[in-house]
């Protein structure tokens, strides 16, 4: 059992490392890319992909976790026959993307033409995405992230590279689509590289039986969870158009910012307790440790963009992107609440509990359309993260419901005392922003008082067994 946390562990460590590159590359990227392009290009691009991208999502059987969770080794025909599986689907939904693209553009009266070639040139990217899923699977299952870590990192410079050298140029959206290309095509290549696996067709029904068994309920699971998502690139983009699209698009990423964090420990939390899964007490007591680590940012991100949220973007994104600072701030909030439900129902799905775990994401996905649609037709697209925000409050006690009775209460009680120094945080940067100074200073100084006042406040507060933890792993100089 320590022989896995520990692997756990070093996994968490190698893709937070990835990400904080990352993270360095796509701030000043996207920086470069808000500054140079309009909205409604990012608005463009996200109802483009957004198509591409549930696609792939209903084409997907669950292979990668199907194999990740299985308890016995997996063999070579298994994975032959997974990838022929892929390749099946994947043809079909890329042939039916390239018929229907003018169709899809239709949908959107202020969509420019081009969107139909945008669709079918990002549909070939579903090929790259399948190619690489053998290779990943292994390494994750195994455990083994570090090539995975600096791969991603490449694939982050490539991206980064080719869309703002072709935003510069003044290629538009098309940065981004030759950007998703070309690092879809790098990053196949590399993963294969890292865990090569002899690629041949193959079918056996045991094999491909087994796989669904598993992975079409986490699947459906999966998409019931993404289609909360879905109605900013449909109704905001049919009733407010790219613009409110764009709009709404870059402040759920950057509102929700520390989810690229959460994202990156998931990967290793479904290994992780799926190696524990018969330890019920040992997993309760992992979900506290992942959600404590991972609520702690969130909480320091919501308290930052609280206060200096309006500066922040006026003085490093520029004004035109200031109708989104009440979404991007609503977002961050809403961010605490996707942390606790993600590491729940990715918790049940390493139980084993994949049709439970995609009946609670149908409860909170259908909360959240009945009140989005409302929400939208009378506040505009700052509605959709409000709505966003009171359904999964009033559906967090079914997701927990899937767990042993009384889990609710264990795993949250331990986690309030995070509250206390969100909200000092917020107190005592406040009154920063009321005082008579320029741009950049009215910026930063309410975010350093507040990170620092949310430091001392969570040291203070912070359980006995995170202090050691820390204290561990940053040990005081002698």
């Amino acid at each position: 059992m320590t022989g896995i946390h520990t692997l756990a562990v070093r996994g968490i460590k190698q893709l937070i490392g990835r990400q904080f590159a990352i993270q360095v590359l796509t701030i000043g990227g996207g920086i470069v890319l808000a500054r140079r392009l309009d909205p409604a290009d990012f608005g463009l691009y996200a109802i483009a992909l957004f198509w591409i991208e549930t696609t792939a999502l209903v084409g997907d059987f669950g292979l990668a976790p199907s194999f990740i969770q299985r308890k016995a080794e997996l063999e070579d025909i298994d994975l032959r026959v997974g990838f022929t599986l892929q390749q099946i689907i994947t043809t079909v939904l890329v042939a039916i993307l390239l018929l229907v693209a003018p169709w899809v553009a239709s949908v959107y009266p202020e969509a420019p033409p081009e969107t139909v070639w945008l669709i079918r040139a990002l549909a070939v990217s579903l090929y790259l995405t399948t190619w690489r899923a053998m290779s990943v699977l292994q390494l994750e299952r195994r455990l083994h992230y570090r090539p995975l870590a600096w791969i991603e990192v490449v694939e982050t410079i490539c991206w980064q590279s080719i869309a703002i050298g072709l935003a510069l140029a003044g290629f538009g959206v098309w940065s981004f689509v030759w950007a998703t290309l070309a690092r879809g095509f790098i990053g196949a290549t590399l993963v294969f590289r890292a865990a090569p696996w002899t690629v041949r067709f193959a079918f056996d029904r045991k094999i491909a039986k087994g796989i669904l068994r598993f992975g079409l309920p986490f699947q459906i699971g999966n998409i019931i969870n993404n289609m909360a998502g879905w109605i900013t690139p449909t109704l905001v983009a049919v009733l407010l158009g790219p613009q409110a699209v764009g709009f709404l698009s870059w402040s759920a990423a950057h509102g929700k910012k520390p989810l690229m964090l959460v994202d990156n420990v998931m990967r290793v939390t479904f290994s992780h307790l799926s190696r524990i899964q018969n330890d019920k007490d040992e997993v309760e007591t992992i979900i506290v440790r992942y959600l404590t680590y991972l609520l702690l940012p969130a909480g320091l991100w919501f308290a930052v963009l609280a206060v200096s949220g309006p500066a922040l973007v006026e003085w490093i994104y520029t004004g035109k992107w200031s109708p989104a600072v009440p979404a991007l701030v609503l977002f961050a909030f809403a961010t605490a609440l996707d942390v606790i439900v993600w590491v729940v129902s990715m918790s049940m799905n390493a139980l084993g509990l994949v049709g439970l775990a995609a009946r609670r994401a149908l409860y909170r996905t259908v909360a959240v359309l009945f009140l989005s649609i409302p929400a939208v037709l009378v506040f505009g697209f700052i509605g959709i993260p409000g709505a966003y925000i009171v359904a999964l409050t009033i559906t967090l006690p079914v997701t927990f419901s899937g767990l042993d009775e009384g889990a609710i209460v264990r795993i949250m009680r331990p986690l309030g005392w995070i509250c206390l120094p969100t909200g000092a945080s917020v107190v005592a940067a406040w009154p920063m922003t009321l005082l008579p100074i320029s741009s950049p200073i009215n910026a930063i100084l309410p975010v350093t008082v507040g990170t620092i006042v949310y430091l001392l406040v969570g040291w203070w507060v912070a359980p006995q067994w995170l202090r050691d933890a820390a204290t561990a792993a940053w040990p005081p100089p002698r």
